[in-house]
């Protein structure tokens, strides 16, 4: 008897899950019209739908279309019946998103500066941080379902391995468990740059749709994340799509990585070396300012900017390259801080691609460059927290 309730159990489940799934699809559907799209009986939907609608995981909402007879009442996904928090630590400090599971953020929040903040003592500055936003939202802290922090690194059976000694640092804590177990909500931690490569994904118009696709980030530090058969590739360990770690020549006989040339950091110290910037003209420290100044002496046609950016963008073409030899993507997607230079940048790279790479592929910018990391947090939070609203 034990056996055959369990199993009953694990129907139920799975039908309800399968009916959540559809309705969210669909985003309104009749009774009937699940019964024909799932396969499922009428009476099973019947039954399975009603705790739902008691719940308050489902609505019921007016009524749909019908040639003939009554009109059906359609159900809807409630998406107002909990919240998810996305978290993004890749910006030098906490930035955060509040959300129903609609996923699309309601107000984004810059929080405090992570730099030497290590280990136990960052847990405890998000922690408070996600206080902070929960009381000015008013939000209970009960209602949120998921949470999901983007964190730079390689993240290998949550162990941290750190590429950069000015990224993040866990000093071999599990964060994820460490705030789950404070704050009673499930956690999860993911590479920033697999979760804006998610959001990348997820984001692409019909007519871009392919199952495989290249992002590369090129700001603060350089990574990229890889779309195969329309899944995010990890790799066997995390580490898929470092190319940070490619290096593009031998000087000295020492190797010369990618990331020594292809980031923020790398144009700040090009730019210094040709001409000292005073402090009272440019914060060169504050990468938006510094974009902004280069921007602007790229409209004035300054030669040694536009040296520099030719260079770069013809290490870019050549990594994007090399990266394409392997993976043959269809579309390959640049963003990132360093791409607010795309009106100068891209075409220059696009061109190099064009004239190196012998397949077809298709190039794009980020259309997202300051929050991506962010809106692939809300992804997977939201799956996680729609995974788990059936038990």
């Amino acid at each position: 008897m034990l056996k055959k309730g369990g199993d009953q159990s694990l129907v139920r489940i799975h039908n309800q899950n399968l009916i959540l799934e559809e309705i969210i699809k669909n985003k309104q559907i009749s009774r009937a019209d699940l019964a024909k799209s799932l396969n499922i009986s009428a009476p099973s939907i019947s039954t399975n739908v009603e705790p739902l609608l008691r719940s308050g995981i489902l609505h019921e909402r007016g009524l749909g279309k019908s040639a003939a007879g009554r009109k059906p009442i359609m159900l809807q996904f409630n998406f107002k019946y909990g919240y998810i928090l996305g978290i993004d630590l890749s910006k030098g400090r906490i930035v955060s998103a509040l959300s129903d599971l609609s996923g699309k953020p309601e107000r984004i929040t810059k929080g405090e500066r992570t730099k030497h903040v290590v280990g136990h003592d960052l847990i405890t500055m998000i922690e408070e941080h996600i206080h902070m936003v929960l009381k000015r939202e008013e939000v209970e802290l009960t209602s949120i379902l998921a949470i999901a922090i983007a964190s730079p690194g390689i993240l290998m059976n949550h162990r941290h391995i750190r590429l950069d000694l000015d990224q993040i640092n866990w000093q071999d804590v599990n964060p994820a468990l460490v705030l789950q177990e404070r704050l009673n909500v499930p956690v999860v931690l993911e590479n920033d740059i697999n979760l804006a490569t998610l959001a990348e994904y997820q984001s692409l118009k019909k007519y871009e749709q392919t199952e495989n696709m290249v992002f590369i980030s090129i700001g603060r530090g350089l990574g990229s994340g890889l779309i195969i058969r329309g899944e995010l590739y990890k790799g066997s360990f995390g580490g898929a799509g470092e190319v940070a770690l490619m290096s593009s020549s031998i000087k000295s006989q020492n190797l010369q990585y990618y990331e020594t040339i292809l980031s923020l950091e790398s144009l700040r110290k090009e730019v210094l070396i040709s001409r000292p910037i005073s402090s009272n003209s440019v914060q060169i420290e504050d990468d938006e300012k510094f974009l902004e100044y280069i921007s602007d002496l790229l409209s004035k046609g300054d030669p040694y900017i536009h040296t520099c950016i030719d260079n770069m963008s013809k290490h870019i073409a050549v990594m994007i390259s090399n990266v394409s030899a392997l993976f043959n993507p269809q579309l390959v997607v640049i963003g990132g801080e360093l791409m607010t230079l795309s009106n100068y940048l891209f075409p220059k790279i696009k061109n190099e691609v064009y004239r190196i790479y012998p397949f077809p592929i298709e190039m794009k910018v980020s259309e997202e460059v300051e929050y991506v990391g962010l809106y692939g947090c809300l992804a997977i939070a939201k799956e996680r927290a729609i995974g788990q609203l059936i038990n």
